[in-house]
């Protein structure tokens, strides 16, 4: 490992003062030891708040374009595409290359792309909907590199014994940007144009870029392999996943809550409108009920760790997150569908710090650019599972589909907790 000459305020771990009170409130403490994941943080936050800014605004643009309510939808859903081809080469390069660097140059395509998108937007050259199908393809090209190599970058701005708070923090940055993302959006269009949403989406990545140039990587770790090709390294990341089954049962669960989780948000508005008879207003406190419930998970992981072994929290919160969906396909009741969107944050938010976690403390750094490429790589499968699952929504009804689907999930997960064992006992 490389030290961090600039990193003085470290505390030598020889000194008393290294080991925290027991009792001691831990939630920021990644944050206040390390000053390079401090610069990745804030960084984050400015990344997410354009990413969730982004969401709302373009499908708000290709409703006012089309009309359609399918385009809304497939139009944000279409930046996952990317994903699919690219997202594993994207771990190889976060292998190969500057981790940090990286990084940089994806959010300068991002900067550049939605300055673009924006000007063209003033000027009323944006007037089909296939434009606004251009722009989020060329931004899921920037998303499958940048993705997992952010990810791999928090573990190598902190210590070992930090990385459980870092990525819980980590999470909180997703959570409360995408309240903040969703009401900078709103508000924009109410007072001013569209347009304006993509400049300010694309400050927010420069403000990220800026934040990366004084950082460090003192926890990255070198090798020492002898450089081989881009082919090679991609069979040696999928065969590191595949010859260990405890990272291909966190893996498999990670697809699991992906496939079942995910479409949630994006089937909300015909959710609340064809199952609740409620409008906007009630769909919009459901996404504000679940960011709570997401905070809360953060919070309480950051200040006093897991409430049990990491592997058993996430096979428990996938079956409450599974229950959920179930509870939700079931009631036609606001007073229940509203509540009960807080356990859904926060079982999906505990499962994805727990699940990170494990797999970050688990890979050796020299891989964890491919492995965590793979895991991002359900991110791709989104529009896939949505249009699954709105398929049969359309046959049966959005309700019963979700029952069906809640209830096998359910069915599937407690399988998994009770057979994986070795997940069950990993902290």
């Amino acid at each position: 490992m490389r030290p961090d000459s600039n990193q003085s305020e470290n505390i030598s771990p020889g000194s008393a003062a290294a080991k925290p009170a027991p009792s001691r409130v831990r939630t920021f403490s990644s944050l206040q030891k390390n000053v390079n994941y401090r610069y990745l943080w804030t960084g984050n936050l400015f990344a997410n708040c354009a990413q969730w800014l982004q969401f709302i605004t373009v499908g708000w643009l290709a409703l006012d374009i089309s009309g359609s309510a399918l385009h809304s939808i497939l139009t944000v859903a279409v930046r996952a595409l990317p994903v699919l081809l690219l997202g594993p080469w994207g771990g190889v390069l976060a292998d190969r290359w500057d981790r940090r660097k990286l990084v940089m140059v994806m959010q300068l395509l991002m900067v550049s792309s939605s300055l673009a998108f924006g000007i063209l937007v003033a000027k009323g050259q944006v007037d089909t909907i296939w434009h606004v199908y251009g722009y989020m393809l060329v931004s899921g090209v920037a998303f499958a590199f940048v993705q997992p190599t952010r990810q791999a970058l928090v573990a190598n701005t902190v210590p070992r014994e930090d990385l459980g708070n870092a990525l819980a923090l980590n999470a909180m940055a997703v959570t409360s940007m995408r309240l903040a993302g969703a009401a900078i959006s709103g508000i924009l269009i109410e007072t001013l144009d569209f347009q304006w949403n993509f400049f300010v989406e694309s400050s927010l990545y420069a403000g990220m870029i800026l934040l990366l140039v004084p950082m460090k990587t003192p926890h990255r770790e070198d090798s020492g392999r002898k450089r081989a090709s881009p082919m090679a390294d991609l069979k040696e990341g999928l065969k590191y996943i595949v010859g260990r089954s405890d990272m291909m049962r966190l893996m498999l669960m990670n697809f699991v809550r992906t496939g079942v989780f995910m479409p949630l948000l994006l089937f909300l508005p015909s959710y609340t409108d064809e199952v609740l008879g409620r409008g906007a207003g009630v769909s919009t406190a459901m996404i504000v009920v679940m960011g709570a419930g997401g905070m809360t998970a953060t919070v309480m992981i950051s200040s006093f760790g897991f409430f049990t072994k990491k592997g058993l929290v996430t096979l428990l919160t996938l079956v409450s997150g599974s229950t959920v969906i179930l509870i939700l396909g079931l009631t036609h009741w606001v007073w229940i569908a509203v509540p009960i969107m807080f356990a859904m944050g926060w079982s999906q938010t505990h499962f994805i710090v727990g699940n990170q976690t494990l797999i970050q403390t688990l890979v050796p750094d020299n891989l964890r650019g491919r492995v965590t490429s793979v895991w991002h790589y359900e991110q791709g499968l989104i529009p896939l599972f949505a249009a699954l699952t709105g398929g049969i929504g359309v046959l049966i009804g959005i309700d019963i589909a979700m029952a069906v689907s809640g209830a096998i999930a359910v069915v599937v997960c407690l399988v998994f907790l009770f057979r994986f064992k070795d997940i069950r006992n990993l902290d």
